[in-house]
């Protein structure tokens, strides 16, 4: 018989987090939040109060870079983790109280505290890097013969770099789902890295790739409808 997963003391888990600097909020599996460090206070302008008790999906409002809603009562997040399934990182477009917009890699972790099951999602706000390079009117993958990326890892990192996410890049080049996981997980070797976020900054570094921000690339992307298989 397997074993039931140990939980964790939630003091100790609020408390942890409270030490990073990444925003994070925990929901619990209604989808209210329950846990909400200052790191996200900072980063949303939304404090502890306003947001604990309140639906993850109502505070994030977060949208993909086409403007389709990602956040909402039942989420496709919160239904994986019911299935023990662990979602990939993802591109979500949100704001902040103030009006900014914000462009946030989200990470999610299923832990077991002993007040009640989490669904924890990290922010990583990158913003800064459609600020890092410039914005051609077309994607040039580069050839790098050092890193020994094929043509088609190049193709895939080059989206990644406009924050498109798997199902976009699978959409734009015509492939499966399953072929776009494995060439970013071929990429992220390559580069040894742990991260698309990471992947994309050295990519960025190294001239791998030119993209366009994400805002621009968002705009465009709403005028041309994709074409499916």
């Amino acid at each position: 018989m397997q074993e039931p997963e140990p939980s964790i003391p939630f003091d100790i888990f609020e408390f942890m987090f409270e030490k990073t600097t990444v925003a994070v909020m925990g929901v619990n599996p209604t989808g209210r939040i329950v846990l909400w460090n200052s790191a996200a206070t900072n980063l949303f302008g939304v404090n502890l109060d306003q947001a604990l008790g309140r639906y993850c999906y109502e505070l994030t409002q977060g949208q993909d870079a086409r403007g389709n809603l990602l956040c909402y009562a039942n989420c496709s997040v919160l239904r994986m983790l019911r299935l023990n399934q662990t979602p990939n990182d993802y591109i979500l477009h949100s704001h902040n109280t103030h009006g900014d917009k914000l462009i946030l890699n989200v990470c999610t972790l299923a832990v077991h505290t002993d007040s009640c099951p989490l669904c924890v999602h990290f922010f990583h706000d990158v913003r800064w890097i459609t600020d890092t390079a410039q914005s051609p009117p077309d994607i040039v993958p580069q050839e790098v013969p050092s890193v020994n990326l094929t043509a088609r890892e190049l193709e895939v990192l080059s989206l990644m770099a406009e924050c498109h996410d798997s199902h976009d890049i699978a959409n734009r080049l015509h492939i499966s789902y399953a072929t776009v996981r494995n060439h970013v997980q071929n990429i992220l070797d390559k580069l040894g890295v742990h991260s698309r976020v990471e992947a994309v900054v050295v990519a960025l570094q190294e001239g791998l790739v030119k993209r366009e921000p994400c805002s621009d690339k968002a705009d465009r992307t709403n005028k041309t409808p994709l074409t499916h298989r």
